[in-house]
């Protein structure tokens, strides 16, 4: 009785053992690893990695056969922060099958996974995203169907893995205000309206859209002293634009030096910062008359000329 039992519960199980063993043909892994090592990120910053899925099956011992197979990439983390997997068209890359058909010279295919850091995320807090190539069982994604041979070998020797980690760790987002500028930036003698660029930034990828105040002042050795003033309107979080200081060079001197000073504030005026942007007068880029457009054209014109001539001289002599 026990005998028939065990036999009864052998073929019960046969069939999902026989499917399991039947889905593996080719040999999944990532062509490339992540980078490794835990990465910095903020609060409300994205970090993306490009994917090439891999059916190995030409570096395998065990499944080289499998030039044909249906594969598909799946994606989690530990903390649940959002995640998007997505094929080069933006349509959703997520557990959706593909065939690799090496025949046909299709032996991988592309995603871009990428995961944010949610708003409310704590500084100090440890993540790790997964990402795992898989194979797929009737058009469906299979997840813990295992891999056949992990990992495989590529030249290098590179070891290709079917289940890829990256560890993140969030930390301090930047001020919430900073401008970034040139070290020198180099203004042509003659122009009389060169515009001077700083980039006013607000630091923090989860604060609002934020107007800010700029004031802009020279010395004055290069034109009339600025003394510009000015709003940097809707400035998202996590992004800078571009204001600007806007110089009379017309009548300044070679190799003269001026330097302009920008202050920017918050709306409520308790956040502020400041710097300085030295500016160089140098001698105009002469504008080349003679370029190969310009040559060419006068060359066909010449020579068109020269067929009109030619034929009328023909016709007189006929």
């Amino acid at each position: 009785m026990k005998k028939l039992m065990l036999v009864a519960l052998v073929v019960m199980l046969l069939p999902a053992v026989a499917n399991a063993q039947g889905i593996k043909q080719g040999d999944p892994g990532f062509y490339f690893n992540f980078p490794g090592g835990t990465i910095d990120v903020i609060r409300g910053e994205t970090w993306c990695d490009h994917l090439y899925a891999a059916n190995f099956y030409w570096a395998s011992t065990l499944c080289s056969t499998g030039v044909i197979d249906t594969f598909a990439v799946v994606s989690g983390d530990v903390l649940g922060w959002p995640i998007t997997n997505l094929f080069g068209d933006e349509t959703d890359a997520e557990g959706v099958c593909v065939i690799l058909d090496d025949n046909e010279g299709v032996w991988y295919f592309e995603t871009d996974l990428c995961i944010t850091v949610p708003c409310e995320a704590t500084v100090g807090d440890l993540n790790t995203l997964t990402a795992q190539m898989v194979y797929c069982d009737e058009g469906v994604a299979a997840p813990d169907s295992g891999d056949c041979e992990d990992p495989n070998i590529r030249s290098g020797p590179v070891e290709c893995y079917s289940t890829i980690t990256q560890d993140f760790e969030v930390v301090t987002s930047p001020p919430a205000l900073y401008i970034l500028q040139d070290t020198l930036y180099y203004v042509e003698q003659g122009q009389t309206a060169a515009y001077i660029p700083f980039s006013v930034c607000n630091g923090d990828a989860c604060a609002p859209a934020t107007d800010y105040g700029f004031h802009i002042t020279s010395l004055g050795v290069v034109g009339p002293a600025l003394d510009q003033t000015g709003t940097a309107a809707g400035v998202l979080g996590g992004t800078c634009k571009d204001v600007y200081g806007i110089v009379d060079a017309g009548t300044a001197t070679i190799c003269a030096y001026d330097t302009l000073t920008i202050v920017v504030w918050n709306p409520a005026g308790t956040v502020y910062d400041t710097c300085v942007q030295a500016i160089h007068v140098v001698e105009p880029v002469p504008v080349p008359l003679f370029t190969a457009p310009v040559v060419t054209i006068l060359v066909l014109a010449m020579i068109l000329a020269a067929a009109v001539i030619m034929k009328r001289h023909a016709v007189s002599k006929a």
